[in-house]
């Protein structure tokens, strides 16, 4: 005889613990079972291309302008750490930067700059060869400091640079959406499938809008758009979604360093038009751009840490 009484089955590990361990064990589960609490943040959308120069920062630029004029709180982040330069197409002469917040030398309010046209800016460095290569503790601090500005806005831009290093994956990966900028030409569709398939077999659930930019004649960006689809569906099973066209127009490359976005200084150009017509595709995909209660586990801070560590 065990000492159990009949029909009883003994309690595993009960004279282990003993009722003071039991407690404490149940309090860790019960810790662990809890949800923390939910939190608003704003709408991330990560602006990211394959290559270089297919216009994506005069998209990230000429969106953060058009959101803000529409009332909605839009604040950009200039993700491409060592070559920055949405400062110079806001016409923002930017005090200190990423590089300085994320060292501990200044805080968020300290960096942030109003621009000209309206949207908030986080300016990234440019020139600075430390800040290609964000180490851990950068990120963390980096992902720390987004997840703050996110409480305050109703949309979170993040223009990425060019490519795949590892810290524009993760960047891409903590937003809730990628816009994916290409051109109808096949070294910027061979490259954008490129970002495509990277960010698949990391998230297979990841939510691409793919916009084309440069397009010489009205349709050929769906055109472009179709090819690369077709492609991503075959060979990593990711849905596209397009968002749009931008067409190819001289007055773009008449802008000047410095002069506000287009979208600011010629609001009836047809480029700024077709602008607006995507903002509206925008709003219409992402079920409204405004700031939202989230599940702690689906913040941005909190995304950041689940994939670095598959990074």
């Amino acid at each position: 005889m065990d000492g159990t009484a009949p029909g009883r089955q003994p309690e595993p590990n009960q004279g282990a613990l003993g009722p003071r361990g039991r407690g404490l064990f149940g309090r860790l589960l019960q810790g662990l079972r809890s949800s923390p609490t939910p939190r608003r943040e704003a709408v991330a959308i990560a602006v990211a291309s394959g290559k270089g120069g297919t216009g994506k920062s005069f998209l990230a630029t000429s969106l953060a302008v058009l959101l803000h004029r529409r009332g909605l709180r839009t604040a950009l982040v200039d993700c491409d750490f060592g070559l920055a330069c949405d400062h110079l197409l806001l016409g923002v002469k930017p005090g200190a930067t990423l590089q300085q917040l994320l060292a501990g030398q200044a805080t968020l309010d300290q960096v942030l700059c109003t621009s000209p046209a309206g949207p908030r800016l986080l300016p990234g460095a440019s020139g600075v060869r430390r800040m290609a290569n964000l180490t851990d503790r950068d990120l963390l601090a980096f992902a720390r400091e987004l997840g703050q500005l996110a409480t305050r806005e109703d949309v979170l831009l993040l223009d990425l640079g060019a490519g795949i290093a590892p810290a524009t994956l993760l960047t891409m990966l903590g937003a809730q959406w990628i816009v994916l900028v290409t051109q109808p030409e096949i070294a910027a569709l061979v490259d954008a499938y490129a970002v495509v398939k990277c960010i698949a077999q990391l998230d297979s659930k990841a939510r691409f809008l793919v916009a084309v930019n440069r397009v010489a004649t009205r349709g050929r960006g769906e055109v472009a758009f179709q090819k690369l689809t077709e492609v991503a569906g075959q060979h990593v099973g990711v849905e596209l979604t397009y968002l749009g066209e931008i067409a190819d127009d001289d007055v773009v490359m008449q802008q000047r360093l410095g002069q506000l976005p287009l979208v600011a200084t010629d609001p009836q150009a047809p480029v700024a038009q077709g602008l607006e017509a995507m903002v509206d595709r925008l709003e219409q995909l992402t079920g409204g751009l405004r700031q939202r209660e989230l599940p702690a586990e689906q913040s941005i801070e909190a995304r950041f840490k689940q994939h670095r560590l598959f990074l």
